[in-house]
C-alpha cells in the first residue's frame, strides 16, 4: 500500500498529457444482508488500446487501516484466506463490461462484508499520473421484509368478485419504499412468466398489467391499502383468464447517493389457487309491444330482452331493422348508429333508441305513420374474445312483429266554461276551453261578437299548434297592455282571460279547436286538419254606474255639546281597482258665523276627499279646527267613515257624500264614469240638559237703622264642576210696583255691573255684594234705611264653554225671596258736649261743632251732616274705652270694670263711663248707656248717648234717634 501512495505521489511531480482517474460508485450504499450487491468501477485517463485490470479490496470499519484483497481481474489467487472460498465458488465476482469498467458482484451480501471497499487499476502507461484507486461504504443491514398471505384454493364463477389479501411488514431504521403487487401464474405451465395484474409502485402509484390496463380503466380491479400493513386486491366480473396462481410479491427499494432507486430485497407470499367456472354463453331474445294496432299519430313502443347470464359482463350489440331496412343499432356502448331514413326523424324528437338496461333495449316511434305499417325485427350480436385473443360474433334476430297503422279520424269535442257569466265592469272575465279526444296537435282560436250577430265576428287571439300566441288585429294595442291573456293550461285546457271587462266586450265568446295531423316526409313535412269543433259562450258585463249607489247614515242625529259621532257613506258596489271611486265628505252648517269661517248656510262646502289613489286631500272647511276630525275606510273600499269628537255648535248642521266613479283605461290614462250624492245626513249638536238649582225658601228680616242687612243666595246643584255662574240680584218695592228693579249685577268673570235703582236710591256706597263660596253669594247694605225696607231675591244664570272654548248660558233660576224689614229705634235726646275737633284722641271722630239733636238719611260723613257725640273709628264698640290707649292719653275712669253691672234695661247689662283725658291737657269724657238689642223696642233710660248691642255676630250701635253709627261683621 505504501509503494501505491509512492508512486501516486511520484506521478503527480511529472507531467503528461493525461491522468488516470479511478471513480467508484458513490456510497454509503445501503443492503439488506442476504441481497445481491453489485458496486462498479471505471477507470479514465489511461494510454489507449490496453485493457485495464481491477482489484478489489475492503477495510473494516474496525481496521481502517488493514487491507482485506477479496478479488482480482488479473490473479486468480488475489483473494485473502477469508474471501478466498466465497470468490472460488462465485459467490463474488467481478464482471468486466468494458475494458476501462467493471462490476463487482456479492450475490449473498453478509454482515461481515460491511465497510470501506476499494477498487484499484493498476498502472499500464510506463508513469504515474493522476489516481488509480477509489473507495465507498457498503453498509449490511438486516432484511426485515414480511410478506404473508394465506395458501387457499378458491372456486369462483364467472362474473363474481375476488377479493385477496396481503400482509407486508418491515422493521427498518434506513428510509426505504415498498411496493407491493399481485401477479398471476398459470397452474398448468409452470415455465410460462407470471403476468402482473396489480402493483402499488414505490412511489404510490398503481400499475397494471397489460392484459389488466383496460378492466382497471374500467373500474373492475382495485389495489386498496386497508392499514398499515394491509393490501387488498379486488377484482370484479371475473374471467376465465384470472384462473391460476395468484401471489402477492413486496420489494423493499432504498434511493443510493446518486439518486438511482436499488431494490434491497424482494419477496412473495403463498399462493391462492383460483379456479373459474365459465357461464352459459348461450343467449335468446324477444321482441314486446302493448298491442300491434294504432291510429296514426299515436306512439309505438317496441323493446328487445336478451335473456342470458352475466348480461353486463357481456358485449351485445343491437339492430332494429323495419321491413328490411336499417333502423338503428345500439352498440356495447350503448350510442345508437341511426339508418339514413330515421335520422331527420330523431333530430325533430319523433323517435328515440336507447338502452334502458343491460337486457333491454327500446324503439319508440312518438308519431306514427301510415307508411310505418310492417314487419319489425330485433337483431342482437354477441362478440366474445377468445384465450387466444381473437374475437368471435354470434348473432340471433327475433321473430317479426307485425304493426298496423289506421288513418287518423278525428273526435274532438269542446267545451267552453266561465267565471260568471254575468260579471261587473272593471272585473277580469275568464274562459275555459275544454278539448277532450284529442290525438293530433290542437290550435285553438278565439272570437267575440255582438249578442245579435249583426256584426261579423272579431278574432280575439289564437293559439297555433307550437303554442305560439298571436293577438286579434283589433286586440293588439290591448293585449300589449296585458289587458288579454291566453293560455295553455295543461294540453288540453286552454284559458282567455279578459282583464278591467268593459261594457263593449258583453256579447259571445266561441272556442274553436282544430286537431292537425303531420303529413309528408321528414324532408317536406305538412301537417293536415282532420277535425274542427268550437263552443260558444254569453257575457254580460253589467255596467258599474248602474249599480253605482251611494248612501249615508248617522246612529246619532243629536248629540250634545262634547259628545261625538260617526258617519258612514257606503259605497255599492264593491270596490274594483280597475274601477275605482273617489269620495267626498261635505258639510253645511246650520247657521253662519261672525267670522265667516263656517260659511253661509245654504251651501256645501268639501271637508275631506279619498281620491282614487287612496290619498287623502281635506278641504277648505275644516271641523274642529282640523284636530277632532278623523276620517278612516274599510279595507273593501265600501265604507267611508267621518268622526267628529266633542262636537260644538260648529259641527251642527247638514252632512252629504259624493263619489265619483273612475274607469282606467288600458293605456292607464283615466276616465269619469259617473258621479252620485248621497242622502243628507242633518246632524244637530244640543247643550246639555241643566241641573241649575237655587235654593228657594222663603224668609223676613226685621233690622234696625243703621244697621247692617244681609241676604244670602245659594247654588244647590249645577250641571257640571267646570260651570260659572252670574248673581243678578233684585229687588221689590212696596206692593203696587209695577217691576222689579235690577240692584246689582256680577258677572261670571267677577265684574260688577250696578242696577238703575242702585244709582236712583243712591246705595252704590251701600250695597256690597261677595262671593261666599263657589255655590253661595251673599249681598249686603250697610247702614240700612227704613227706604231699603223691600223683598230681595237673586237671579242665578249658569254658564258653560262649549268645545270650540265659547261661553254660553245654559240656564237660568231665582232663589226664594226674603222680606227685610227697617225700622227706627226710639232714643233720649242725647246731650251736648262740647269736644274740640283739634283735640280728638286718636281712634276717635269728634263732630265739628257742639252736637245737638239731628233727624236725616244721609250720610253725615259725605255730605257734612252732623251727629251729636262722637264715635270710634275702630271696628268694635264692645269695649268702653280703646285699647291700647292711644299715644298721649290716659284713662281717667273708671279705674276698673264694674263687679256687678248695672242694667237700666231689663235684662241687659250696662257699661261704666269712661274718661279719657290728655295729658297735660284736661278730661275727655265720654259715657256709654245701656245696649239694647236691635229688636228691643224698649226706649232707653239713662243720661247714655250711645246704645250697643251684639247679635249673631254683629255689633250694632244707636244714637239719639236710633240710627247706627258703626256696624262690624
Amino acid at each position: 500500500m505504501g509503494i501505491r501512495t509512492l508512486l501516486t505521489a511520484c506521478a503527480l511531480l511529472g507531467v503528461s498529457v493525461a491522468q488516470r482517474v479511478v471513480t467508484v460508485q458513490s456510497g454509503p450504499l445501503v443492503r439488506t444482508e442476504g441481497s445481491h450487491v453489485t458496486i462498479w468501477c471505471n477507470v479514465t485517463g489511461y494510454k489507449e488500446g490496453v485493457e485495464q485490470d481491477f482489484e478489489w479490496s475492503m477495510y473494516l470499519t474496525s481496521v481502517p487501516d488493514r487491507e482485506i484483497r477479496i478479488v482480482s481481474t488479473a490473479q486468480s489467487n488475489y483473494a485473502y484466506a477469508v474471501y478466498a472460498q466465497r470468490v472460488n465458488s462465485k459467490e463474488i465476482w467481478v464482471e468486466r463490461l468494458t475494458r476501462d469498467s467493471a462490476l463487482l458482484h456479492i450475490t449473498k451480501v453478509q454482515a461481515r462484508d460491511q465497510g470501506l471497499f476499494e477498487c484499484y487499476t493498476p498502472n499500464t502507461d510506463g508513469q504515474y499520473l493522476g489516481s488509480y484507486s477509489a473507495r465507498t461504504n457498503l453498509t449490511v443491514i438486516p432484511d426485515s421484509l414480511a410478506v404473508t398471505a394465506p395458501p387457499q384454493t378458491l372456486s369462483q364463477v364467472e362474473g363474481d368478485t375476488l377479493q385477496l389479501t396481503c400482509e407486508v411488514s418491515r422493521a427498518t431504521e434506513q428510509h426505504t419504499h415498498l411496493s407491493v403487487g399481485w401477479y398471476l401464474r398459470s397452474s398448468e405451465d409452470a415455465t410460462m412468466s407470471p403476468q402482473e395484474i396489480l402493483t402499488l409502485s414505490r412511489d404510490f402509484v398503481l400499475r397494471a398489467g397489460a392484459p389488466y390496463k383496460q378492466r382497471m380503466t374500467a373500474g373492475d380491479l382495485r389495489l386498496d391499502k386497508t392499514s398499515a400493513t394491509s393490501y387488498r386486491l379486488t377484482i370484479h366480473r371475473l374471467q376465465p383468464a384470472d384462473q391460476g396462481l395468484l401471489y402477492c410479491q413486496a420489494a423493499e427499494w432504498i434511493q443510493d447517493p446518486d439518486r438511482s432507486w436499488f431494490t434491497m430485497t424482494r419477496k412473495q407470499a403463498d399462493k391462492t389457487q383460483l379456479r373459474i367456472q365459465p357461464i352459459d354463453r348461450d343467449f335468446s331474445i324477444q321482441v314486446s309491444t302493448e298491442r300491434r294496432s294504432f291510429t296514426a299519430g299515436e306512439p309505438l313502443e317496441l323493446r328487445c330482452t336478451i335473456d342470458a347470464q352475466s348480461v353486463p359482463e357481456r358485449f351485445f350489440s343491437v339492430s332494429w331493422v323495419f321491413s328490411s331496412s336499417p333502423v338503428a343499432v345500439i352498440g356495447p356502448s350503448a350510442v345508437p348508429v341511426l339508418g339514413l331514413d330515421y335520422v331527420a326523424r330523431e333530430a325533430a324528437g319523433h323517435m328515440t333508441v336507447r338502452k334502458e338496461s343491460p337486457t333491454v333495449h327500446l324503439l319508440k316511434l312518438q308519431h306514427l305513420r301510415p307508411e310505418d305499417a310492417g314487419k319489425y325485427i330485433c337483431r342482437v350480436t354477441e362478440r366474445e374474445k377468445t384465450p387466444t385473443g381473437d374475437f368471435i360474433d354470434r348473432s340471433k334476430r327475433s321473430r317479426n312483429v307485425q304493426i298496423t297503422v289506421q288513418p287518423i279520424k278525428s273526435n274532438v269535442t269542446v267545451s267552453l266554461s266561465s267565471n260568471s257569466s254575468e260579471v261587473q265592469e272593471g272585473d277580469v272575465v275568464q274562459l275555459t276551453c275544454s278539448i277532450h279526444s284529442t290525438t293530433g296537435p290542437l290550435s285553438v282560436a278565439w272570437q267575440w261578437s255582438e249578442k245579435q250577430g249583426s256584426t261579423p265576428p272579431q278574432n280575439l287571439a289564437s293559439v297555433d299548434r307550437d303554442g305560439t300566441v298571436r293577438p286579434g288585429p283589433g286586440y293588439r294595442e290591448r293585449s300589449s297592455y296585458g289587458e288579454i291573456r291566453v293560455e295553455r293550461v295543461q294540453e288540453d285546457i286552454y284559458t282567455l282571460s279578459l282583464y278591467n271587462a268593459l261594457p263593449g266586450d258583453e256579447g259571445l265568446f266561441r272556442c274553436t279547436a282544430t286537431e292537425w295531423v303531420e303529413a309528408g316526409t321528414e324532408s317536406e313535412q305538412s301537417w293536415e286538419k282532420i277535425g274542427e269543433k268550437s263552443a260558444t259562450k254569453a257575457i254580460t258585463v253589467k255596467t258599474v254606474e248602474s249599480s253605482f249607489v251611494v248612501s249615508a247614515s248617522s246612529r246619532t242625529p243629536s248629540v250634545t255639546f262634547g259628545d261625538s259621532f260617526d258617519l258612514q257613506c257606503l259605497v255599492k258596489p264593491r270596490h274594483n281597482p280597475r274601477v275605482p271611486a273617489s269620495v267626498t265628505w261635505r258639510f253645511m252648517p246650520a247657521s253662519s258665523g261672525s267670522s265667516g269661517e263656517v260659511g253661509t248656510a245654504g251651501e256645501f262646502r268639501d271637508l275631506v276627499t279619498f281620491t282614487r289613489e287612496g290619498t287623502l286631500q281635506w278641504g277648505e272647511q275644516l271641523l274642529g279646527l282640523g284636530t277632532r276630525t278623523t276620517v278612516d275606510r274599510s279595507h273593501s273600499n265600501t265604507n267611508f267613515r267621518l268622526s267628529v269628537t266633542r262636537a260644538g255648535r260648529k259641527e251642527a248642521g247638514t252632512y252629504q257624500c259624493s263619489a265619483l266613479l273612475w274607469r282606467r283605461n288600458y293605456d292607464n290614462t283615466w276616465s269619469k264614469v259617473a258621479n252620485r250624492t248621497s242622502n243628507l245626513l242633518g246632524i244637530s249638536v244640543l247643550q246639555p240638559v241643566s241641573k241649575l238649582r237655587v235654593q228657594k225658601t222663603n224668609q223676613s228680616l226685621v233690622y234696625l237703622e243703621d244697621s247692617r242687612v244681609r241676604v244670602n243666595c245659594s247654588v244647590a246643584s249645577q250641571t257640571s264642576t267646570d260651570s260659572q255662574h252670574a248673581v243678578l240680584w233684585y229687588v221689590r218695592r212696596a206692593t203696587g210696583a209695577e217691576a222689579d228693579e235690577l240692584l246689582l249685577r256680577i258677572e261670571r268673570s267677577g265684574a260688577f255691573e250696578y242696577g238703575a235703582y242702585a244709582d236712583e236710591e243712591r246705595l252704590r256706597r251701600r250695597v256690597q255684594a261677595e262671593r261666599m263660596s263657589p255655590q253661595l253669594y251673599a249681598l249686603t247694605l250697610n247702614r240700612a234705611e227704613s227706604s231699603d225696607s223691600g223683598t230681595y231675591y237673586c237671579l242665578v244664570e249658569e254658564w258653560l264653554t262649549d268645545p270650540d272654548g265659547a261661553w254660553y248660558r245654559l240656564a237660568r233660576d231665582s232663589s226664594g225671596f226674603t222680606q227685610v224689614l227697617v225700622r227706627q229705634p226710639v232714643c233720649r235726646p242725647c246731650r251736648s258736649v262740647a269736644i274740640p275737633y283739634r283735640h280728638s284722641p286718636p281712634g276717635l271722630e269728634a263732630s265739628k261743632r257742639q252736637a245737638r239733636p239731628w233727624r236725616g238719611t244721609k250720610d253725615w260723613k259725605g255730605h257734612g251732616q252732623q251727629r251729636c257725640g262722637y264715635r270710634w273709628r275702630s271696628p268694635s264698640l264692645i269695649s268702653p274705652c280703646p285699647s291700647p290707649v292711644p299715644s298721649g292719653w290716659a284713662v281717667a275712669f273708671p279705674p276698673s270694670p264694674p263687679e256687678t253691672p248695672v242694667s237700666p234695661c231689663p235684662g241687659m247689662w250696662s257699661a261704666p263711663p269712661c274718661s279719657l283725658r290728655r295729658k297735660n291737657r284736661g278730661m275727655l269724657t265720654r259715657e256709654t248707656g245701656p245696649v239694647c238689642s236691635p229688636s228691643d223696642t224698649t226706649p232707653c233710660s239713662g243720661t247714655g248717648t250711645v246704645a250697643q248691642s251684639r247679635r249673631r255676630g254683629l255689633t250694632h250701635a244707636c244714637s239719639l234717634r236710633g240710627r247706627p253709627l258703626t256696624s262690624t261683621v
